[in-house]
């Protein structure tokens, strides 16, 4: 989630897709989109954006924790990943002993954080692959399998970079072209209007 941009740039000595700088809706949602979504759904976007994905696992403020609020926040622009649904209710868990909804238990985000950590849950091994666990379980890092090359070719073109002028540091970017962005149009969620049904 966006929220460890930061510590994997300053630590890592890595780039991330999104920092607690990132002011764009729209990216933010994209990865929303991908953490909500069934695997393969989730390979299809991952593979054109990183080479990585980080989870925050072991319970407490986790990303699990956090995941009513990356599938609201992803619903908002992408209106598929919760349809009927802008809070995202039936994303979740049922219970206090972590028993997820199908939505939860199908998704890329459940399957990392859980992978190997619960009966029968397991990541997709074709499409990823952990190489990090550390001590207590907290941080988990996945190689993401079958990385567009075509895809990170473009990334790096410094021709494709739109900065609001030559050197700046807002670069809002833009995507590859194999991977679509957003709706052209979308209407962002209106949380008090939403919690009126």
């Amino acid at each position: 989630w966006w929220d460890y941009g930061y510590q994997i740039t300053g630590i890592a000595n890595r780039t991330s897709v999104a920092d607690g700088n990132t002011w764009n809706l729209e990216h933010i949602a994209l990865i929303g989109r991908a953490l909500t979504s069934s695997e393969k759904k989730a390979h299809k976007i991952v593979r054109h954006l990183a080479d990585y994905v980080l989870v925050w696992a072991g319970g407490g403020g986790d990303d699990l924790a956090k995941s009513p609020h990356i599938a609201r926040i992803g619903t908002s622009v992408y209106h598929d990943i919760c349809p009927n649904d802008p809070l995202c209710r039936g994303f979740g868990f049922y219970d206090q002993q972590r028993t997820p909804t199908p939505s939860m238990a199908a998704s890329l985000l459940y399957k990392m954080v859980m992978h190997n950590h619960a009966p029968g849950v397991t990541v997709d091994d074709t499409l990823f692959k952990e190489v990090y666990s550390s001590k207590y379980g907290k941080v988990r890092i996945f190689k993401v399998l079958k990385v567009s090359k075509k895809s990170k070719k473009w990334v790096a073109d410094p021709a494709n970079r739109k900065c609001d002028r030559p050197g700046s540091w807002y670069c809002p970017g833009q995507y590859p072209p194999d991977l679509p962005g957003p709706p052209e149009t979308f209407r962002q969620l209106n949380y008090e209007e939403a919690n009126k049904d």
